[in-house]
């Protein structure tokens, strides 16, 4: 029923995650989803259930498999993503399993196991363990199959049931309401075997998260609506992705959930350009403005002040409620300020993301500076060196980390920040990720703010930014940041999550730019 997806289109397709190994044990469950976005078919999903036999007692392992192919700024890019839960006869959660694929060829793989003393002990790609709050009620990918089932839903229902998201090592509370039933598409194989619709009259379940409070954000899955038929299964789902489109899975067939769309990779959805805000004109030299004032809004969002950064480059100005104006200032040429208080250690020491302990980018990071002393040029430097040396610049990684990126040297802005930060703290310079907008002119959409990552530098006593996409030794005020972070002690891609706030929601209008 849960297809726990959803989350990570909103994260602009960073990360595909999956359970990796292929389960063992006896088969007892094989169920096939074909995947739409915005009605054209982009993939599948893959649901099996083996039952195994664990010192006499029945296990259960559920594996929820996604596979889609989509476009990202015209590049096309196939998302796997498996995530999976042991559950007792009894419905009883026992485990969750998590791998995630950050680049090619590299793998983040968390485990979790429930232990007698009721917590979830979860093992960390570097060994380590984390002891998690957990709570007995939570229900598995199993059980939720036949949740409506089991609760004999009919409308008026109103149902409240707990599941584990572990993308962000949470559980979340899923209030479901029993609507009434209403004619909708069905996949059916038509004449020879191809994908037809049909009507059918199947009753309605809307599924809605509640928010998921994170350390210093919140986090709003979207609602899952869902089509039950007679024996209160789903035959038919659908999420609506702000920024991405609606997301739709048919019950069906292997072959028809396998099938490839018509058309081919040519109707393939462009996520990256549904996700382009167009700005009311272009800004000229818009790297190297000295600042740059923007009327801001936010479509349902009551304080709209909270979800950009405000520091040495940016400040706010609240108009009402849902619209900021926010002033944007470039950083070049930077003036020293005197007195500030150092960063502290989750900035300078390596850590899974931005390796600087790593061979590699040591190496790399020591022919970038040569014998320069000056923090600032080191990180200039540094900006330029990966800009130059990432000469395959594409969109079809998904977030490698740097140690990753050093042997590769391919990815887009995610690969180009997280290496940049790296070889920085590998030279003594604090550094930290920054993810936010930045300006230019689309071939085809014209002027508009995409989304982006880039690094910052401590240096003269402030943080300076760096971007190595652009390898200017400098930014302009045609970067807007949402937030920063160090990744310090990060094994997911929570960081990423303010843009769920943003995406698909903003209007960002040029006010004035001073050039």
């Amino acid at each position: 029923m849960r297809k726990s997806c959803a989350w990570v289109f909103a994260l602009l397709l960073f990360v595909a995650s999956v359970y990796g190994q292929q389960p063992q044990g006896k088969l007892v469950q094989d169920l096939w989803d074909a995947a739409y976005l915005d009605g054209t078919k982009t993939g599948y999903v893959h649901t099996t259930v083996h039952e195994f036999d664990v010192q006499g007692q029945k296990i259960y392992r559920t594996v929820n498999e996604l596979n889609l192919t989509v476009k990202r700024l015209r590049d096309t890019i196939t998302m796997r993503m498996e995530s999976g839960t042991d559950e007792a006869d009894d419905g009883t959660v026992t485990g969750v399993y998590m791998k995630q694929f950050l680049g090619k060829g590299q793998e983040l793989v968390v485990r979790g196991a429930l232990e007698n003393d009721g917590q979830l002990h979860v093992t960390l790609p570097d060994g380590r363990e984390r002891a998690l709050r957990w709570n007995n009620k939570v229900i598995g990918l199993r059980r939720q199959e036949r949740y409506y089932q089991a609760q004999k839903s009919k409308p008026g229902d109103q149902l409240t049931y707990l599941t584990y998201e572990p993308t962000v090592t949470a559980v979340v509370t899923i209030r479901a309401a029993v609507k009434d039933a209403e004619q909708v598409d069905v996949l059916v194989a038509g004449k020879g075997q191809a994908p037809a619709f049909v009507k059918k009259t199947l009753l309605r379940v809307e599924a809605t998260p509640d928010e998921i409070q994170l350390p210093g954000q919140k986090l709003q899955l979207p609602t899952m609506v869902s089509w039950l038929d007679d024996n209160l299964l789903p035959v038919r789902s659908q999420v609506h992705i702000d920024g991405v489109g609606d997301v739709v899975f048919y019950r069906t067939t292997k072959p028809l959930a396998m099938a490839q769309g018509a058309g081919g990779a040519a109707r393939l959805p462009d996520i990256g350009i549904a996700q382009l805000i167009k700005l009311n004109g272009s800004i000229p030299q818009a790297h190297d403005t000295r600042s740059a004032v923007y009327r801001i809004t936010l479509k349902n969002d009551k304080d709209v002040a909270t979800a950009f950064a405000q520091d040495d480059r940016q400040s706010i100005k609240k108009i009402d409620a849902g619209t900021i104006e926010l002033t944007v200032r470039a950083n070049q040429p930077p003036v020293a300020k005197d007195g500030a208080t150092p960063p502290g250690d989750e900035f300078r020491d390596s850590c899974y993301f931005i390796n600087s302990d790593d061979a590699k980018v040591r190496q790399f990071a020591k022919e970038a500076v040569g014998n320069e002393a000056d923090p600032w040029k080191k990180a200039q430097r540094i900006e330029r060196w990966v800009h130059d040396h990432i000469q395959n610049k594409n969109f079809t990684e998904a977030f490698a980390t740097s140690d990753q990126v050093a042997k590769t040297l391919e990815g887009d802005c995610t690969e180009h920040a997280v290496l940049a930060a790296a070889m920085c703290r590998a030279v003594g310079v604090p550094s930290r990720a920054a993810v936010g907008l930045v300006y230019f002119n689309d071939r085809q959409s014209g002027p508009v703010m995409g989304f982006h990552m880039w690094a910052e530098a401590w240096a003269k006593g402030q943080w300076l930014p760096i971007d190595a996409t652009l390898g200017h030794g400098h930014i302009g005020a045609a970067h807007i940041k949402i937030a920063d972070h160090s990744w310090h002690d990060i094994h997911s891609l929570t960081p990423l999550l303010p843009v769920t706030r943003v995406v698909g929601k903003v209007s960002i209008e040029v006010v004035s730019v001073n050039e």
